[in-house]
């Protein structure tokens, strides 16, 4: 998890600790600046974007935290930008679920793929 403010930080720690989710950690940081840690880079089955503004250029630079075949779950509301209509590879549209309809919320649901050329 990806979090910059240090008390939520600590609070999604403290989650993990009483949860016993050994393998999952946080990172006190903005996610762009994660970008310089070849470490981070394509190795996550999933990436969770929430209250983060998503245009294509954050998109893009989001997958490489994607392995092939990773999914990435965008939260929106009534209140956030419309779905990622204009999506170049290696991102596809998986899904778009509902959440609450009366809020206008939903997840979408997007997935890296590997493309061969023909």
């Amino acid at each position: 998890m990806v979090e910059s403010k240090t008390r939520k930080s600590a609070f999604l720690r403290e989650a993990l600790r009483t949860l016993d989710l050994k393998d999952s950690k946080v990172e006190t940081a903005r996610w762009e600046d994660l970008l310089l840690r070849k470490d981070l880079l394509e190795s996550m089955a999933f990436v969770s974007v929430r209250a983060v503004s998503v245009d294509r250029a954050s998109l893009n630079r989001l997958q490489s935290f994607l392995q092939y075949e990773g999914k990435m779950l965008l939260f929106e509301s009534s209140g956030t930008t419309k779905e990622p209509r204009s999506l170049s590879p290696p991102l596809v549209l998986r899904e778009t679920v509902q959440l609450v309809e009366s809020l206008g919320s939903r997840l979408i649901v997007l997935q890296k793929k590997k493309f061969q050329d023909s």
